[in-house]
């Protein structure tokens, strides 16, 4: 694969860009020429890619027919404008924001789950699920292709950074306020976060779920084939990582050893024992692409219960670089 071909990051400024942009310079096809864009409201004028510092680019000056791949990382209200000229510009894009995904025709891809969902013809676009899609597909994955398949009923918690950058900034300086009485600001979580959790995160449905939920659960389906789940997000006051806990009613009685051989062999990684020091915790994955598992206890009768953990950034742009590989 060649090295030189020319790749655009859109939202490079935001927090998945500068993380997409540390796991392309550490990737195997790492491209030597990357265009950094974001729109003209950014503030920041430079990122870095491995020893070097990038000027950043107005998206709207670009010639995207110079480009011969492109990465949307920008939130979803500002995603499907710029999205649509890639598009017409008939650049391959791996889509982070998710906004292409309501169109039918573009698959939503972990390429060590599905990796059969990049084949035959349309879009030369592929979409990256979201953080708790991903977290959950690569643990459901292994054990929907074991004929495992049951009822999932998932609890998890999300970071500030699911908001992008805007959503740590906010958190660190809800904390700042709070701890001197001045009142914080509450522009990303408007019902405030620091020290505090979110039952909901975003608006509640008539039905009585979020869209981060509905979300949830139809990367779930798309990526690991996994029909019978049930998500709940809560808002945690971290600034980044994922934890969740995954209660499992499957079909059968399965002994404990041969559940964690199967998501061993599905890439799933496990602590070095259980002692608490060393379960899967959102700082101690910091930087690790992979989901980790810790905790499998069983009720018996086919009820397992697990946690798993995640660095929610690392992951989703580990799987959009594979993914753009698989584009060129």
């Amino acid at each position: 694969m060649s090295n030189d071909v020319r790749v655009g990051i859109v939202g490079a400024t935001g927090a998945m860009g500068a993380e997409l942009l540390k796991v392309l310079d550490q990737a195997p096809w790492r491209p030597d020429t990357v265009v950094p864009l974001a729109r003209a409201a950014t503030a920041t004028s430079h990122v870095p890619y491995g020893d070097e510092r990038l000027v950043v680019d107005d998206v709207a000056d670009q010639v995207l027919e110079d480009l011969g791949l492109v990465f949307l990382a920008l939130p979803p209200r500002s995603a499907r404008e710029v999205g649509e000229q890639v598009v017409h510009a008939g650049v391959p894009m791996v889509d982070l924001s998710g906004v292409f995904i309501a169109d039918g025709d573009v698959p939503v891809v972990v390429p060590w789950v599905n990796p059969e969902a990049l084949d035959g013809g349309g879009r030369r676009i592929v979409a990256v699920p979201s953080a708790t899609g991903t977290l959950l597909s690569c643990v459901l994955g292994p054990l929907q292709r074991a004929g495992l398949a049951g009822r999932a009923t998932v609890t998890v918690m999300l970071p500030a950074s699911s908001a992008g950058r805007d959503g740590i900034d906010e958190l660190s300086r809800q904390v700042t306020s709070l701890f001197n009485g001045a009142p914080p600001p509450r522009k990303v979580f408007a019902e405030g976060l620091a020290f505090d959790l979110l039952p909901a995160l975003g608006a509640v449905g008539e039905d009585g779920w979020t869209a981060v939920e509905r979300r949830a659960v139809d990367d779930v389906r798309a990526v690991a084939g996994w029909e019978d789940v049930s998500v709940t997000a809560v808002g945690v006051p971290l600034f980044s990582g994922v934890g969740a806990t995954l209660q499992l009613d499957l079909p059968r009685t399965i002994p404990v050893e041969l559940l964690r051989q199967i998501l061993v062999d599905g890439g799933i990684k496990f602590p070095e024992d259980e002692a608490v020091r060393h379960l899967p915790r959102p700082r101690r994955l910091e930087g690790q692409p992979f989901p980790h598992v810790g905790r499998i206890r069983s009720d018996g009768g086919g009820r397992v219960h697990l946690w798993l953990g995640m660095d929610n950034l690392r992951a989703s742009a580990a799987v959009a670089a594979a993914l753009g590989s698989s584009l060129l």
